[in-house]
């Protein structure tokens, strides 16, 4: 049963909210994008742990609160209550959804070196510029030119590497070409990352350890994920208060005009014979 929407306390809050709702879905949603599109470059060597994950549900869930608004203003214009509780639910859904992503990365805080220990270390030593391994070796040097940093923990982590093992035994340690600073990269007798004909000059190199700068990355976005997360969630249970207190007021204005109407069927009878009883006299 539908209503003709009346101007209202309950009914303008709503309103509000949904509007706030669907932009800043939008903004949480190009957020979620950006989270994505700054781990593509490291994707090769960790595929797809709980940090893809959290933003992967993360980007469905502000998705679905875009949609939901659409419903939740739909609602407002008809006033009808199967709407309303069902945006209400969609939302607080999605509400329970984000405090899981918060939850969840607050745990892959917790397992971060954990996770890209092993990975970045067997990716440097056993695949870094191995044969049918281009992905994986072009993820190395990006991952030591962004950062930027180089090997492990120091450069002569590279000692290690299938790559340049042979190479270090002959002519001493080389490492690869990003992690020479890039104005020494273009210098050709010596080169800045070949230990021949003169040994490797360490200050042509970054002088920090990809792990360290790594793990402090991944713990810094994921600890925004689950701030932004939990921001959203509170924001989607709002809505969805909201929403309840507009059904609630629908409801009492659809039952006081229910009563008004069965008392004026109930007096009109009596109104009638009045009217008769005075036509007589």
């Amino acid at each position: 049963m539908s209503l003709t929407p009346q101007p209202a306390v309950a009914c303008s809050l709503f309103l509000i909210c949904v509007l706030s709702n669907f932009s800043g879905s939008l903004i949480f949603l190009m957020l979620g994008l950006w989270f994505l599109e700054t781990r593509r470059p490291y994707e090769p060597m960790f595929g797809h742990n709980f940090y893809s994950l959290c933003v992967w549900i993360f980007i469905g869930c502000v998705s679905v609160g875009c949609v939901t608004s659409m419903l939740g203003a739909a609602a407002v214009l008809a006033a009808k209550r199967w709407q309303i509780l069902m945006y209400a639910c969609l939302v607080s859904l999605c509400a329970l959804t984000m405090c899981g992503v918060g939850i969840t990365s607050l745990f892959f805080h917790d397992r971060i070196r954990q996770i890209i220990d092993v990975s970045l270390k067997k990716t440097m030593t056993e695949y870094y510029g191995m044969p049918g391994y281009s992905t994986l070796t072009s993820s190395v040097d990006a991952l030591q030119d962004s950062m930027p940093c180089c090997g492990y923990v120091l450069y002569n982590d590279w000692i290690n590497a299938n790559l340049f093992r042979d190479q270090t035994e002959r002519n001493g340690i080389s490492v690869p070409l990003s992690c020479c600073l890039p104005e020494f990269r273009a210098d050709v007798n010596p080169r800045c990352n070949e230990g021949f004909p003169f040994p490797i000059s360490p200050r042509k190199l970054h002088q920090k350890g990809c792990l360290p700068l790594l793990e402090s990355w991944y713990r810094d976005h994921s600890f925004a994920i689950g701030a932004v997360a939990s921001s959203v969630a509170a924001f989607f249970f709002l809505s969805c208060c909201t929403a309840m207190h507009y059904f609630r007021d629908i409801n009492s204005r659809l039952k006081m005009e229910e009563a008004l109407v069965a008392f004026q069927r109930a007096e009109a009878p009596r109104t009638r014979m009045k009217q008769t009883s005075s036509s007589l006299n």
